[in-house]
């Protein structure tokens, strides 16, 4: 493989993770809708099952944060790795 062509790869992964952070965002987006409705469902609830729910939502949130920061973070080392090729 070029050094073309690995920059090429490389642009055009930069690319597909953009879409997959587009993608992330809009599950954010329905999720934080849901949470909300949810956890205003529950809130006097001290129910188990309750709590259950809870702490779902919140592991789910903080999942697709981390998967962001993530994707970030590849596209970040893929653009340097970029840069260093020239």
């Amino acid at each position: 493989m070029s050094i073309g062509e690995v920059k090429a790869t490389l642009e055009e992964a930069n690319r597909l993770l953009d879409q997959g952070k587009t993608t992330l965002n809009e599950i954010g987006t329905a999720l934080d809708e849901t949470a909300g409705l949810v956890l205003a469902s529950l809130h006097d609830s001290r129910r188990a099952e309750a709590d259950k729910a809870r702490k779902a939502i919140a592991e789910a949130v903080r999942e697709v944060q981390l998967t962001l920061r993530v994707i970030s973070a590849a596209q970040d080392s893929g653009t340097e790795f970029r840069k260093a090729l020239g």
